[in-house]
């Protein structure tokens, strides 16, 4: 069963469990990843007009590339972060991780 759009917000800001995780903002990373999952899905750019959301069984990548955006925003793009003693090191900052479980579209 599909996710709602509330229920896709519910999941990230329960995630993120931080009061900055505005319905907003997590709906501005939804939208951002929604956008990264099409791009890998139809790299040619040949999405059908009538495909206007995530594959059900994509709304959990969705979801965690969403929650990785907000939790790495202010600092996109940086490979590592040190601040007041802490040292954060990225595996990936390209999402990769998550984008390889997505399937190409091929429509012969």
């Amino acid at each position: 069963m599909s996710m709602t759009t509330a229920e896709k917000i519910a999941y990230v800001q329960a995630l993120a469990d931080d009061p900055e995780a505005t319905n907003a903002l997590v709906t501005a990373y939804l939208t951002k990843a929604k956008a990264a999952i099409f791009a890998r899905m139809y790299p040619t750019g040949n999405r059908p007009e009538t495909v206007t959301d995530v594959r059900e069984r994509y709304e959990v990548q969705q979801c965690d590339l969403a929650l990785r955006y907000f939790m790495r925003r202010g600092g996109e793009g940086e490979k590592g972060h040190n601040e007041n003693g802490i040292n954060r090191q990225y595996g990936s900052v390209n999402d990769e991780d998550i984008l390889m479980e997505i399937m190409q579209v091929v429509r012969l």
